[in-house]
């Protein structure tokens, strides 16, 4: 009877899991450091967050210097890049609903099978919901901005739509949207030039180099993402 019993909760729980990531993203790659507080921890106690892990409503994320995760959703990728606090605020599989929130570092999204509008990624100042599919967004605390920068389709920042190769910001106080313009400082091949000498005055382009590797000069600073859309 007892090992009926135990095969019985065994296999409750390997369907638990079965079905957990089947409904949200699992975490599929990390590096270094991530600390993981899910919504669920009565405790509120920090952990590792690990391969395989789930990510569901209300679980926060940080990520230390020179770390990241990779979160995968059927075709539907989330990068959280190092220096992070990222919360997934809502997620509905069955009725394709999606809201994350950056409360300060950058995350890449590439998004597919939702609703249109309804993948969103607020920061501080920004919301951005998805009419394509990838985008990055970033929140930089000490310029108190938010950025949002289309890689691909189609994407609308509080309220105005922007298309791949721009982007728009808001700092903290502003009543306007900045727009932005990262066509020439970004290619297939990687950060050009343009972007180098750009970053002095957006220090926010540093948070592209983990995904886009520097090409014609070299940069330190950074620890490339040579998966960077391949998967």
């Amino acid at each position: 009877m007892s090992l009926k019993i135990s095969l019985t909760l065994l296999l409750f729980l390997l369907t638990s899991i079965s079905l957990s990531a089947e409904e949200f993203a699992v975490a599929t790659f990390t590096r270094g450091k991530v600390s993981f507080l899910p919504a669920s921890d009565t405790s509120k106690l920090w952990k590792t967050l690990k391969v395989n892990d789930v990510l569901k409503p209300g679980d926060r994320i940080k990520t230390g210097n020179g770390s990241k995760v990779d979160f995968l959703y059927q075709e539907t990728e989330i990068r959280i890049q190092p220096n992070t606090d990222f919360t997934l605020k809502e997620w509905n599989s069955d009725k394709k609903v999606a809201k994350a929130y950056v409360q300060n570092g950058a995350a890449w999204f590439r998004v597919n099978g939702f609703k249109k509008g309804s993948f969103e990624v607020s920061t501080p100042t920004t919301t951005a919901g998805v009419r394509g599919t990838a985008f990055g967004v970033f929140f930089e605390e000490k310029e108190k901005k938010g950025y949002t920068c289309v890689c691909e389709g189609q994407v609308n920042i509080n309220g105005i739509d922007f298309v791949k190769g721009s982007g728009g910001a808001k700092k903290e106080g502003a009543s306007e949207l900045e727009k932005n313009e990262y066509k020439e400082m970004i290619t297939k091949e990687g950060a050009t030039l343009v972007l180098k000498e750009k970053r002095k005055q957006m220090p926010m382009l540093n948070r592209c180099l983990p995904c886009h590797k520097p090409i014609g000069w070299e940069d330190q600073s950074f620890t490339p993402d040579e998966t960077y859309g391949k998967k």
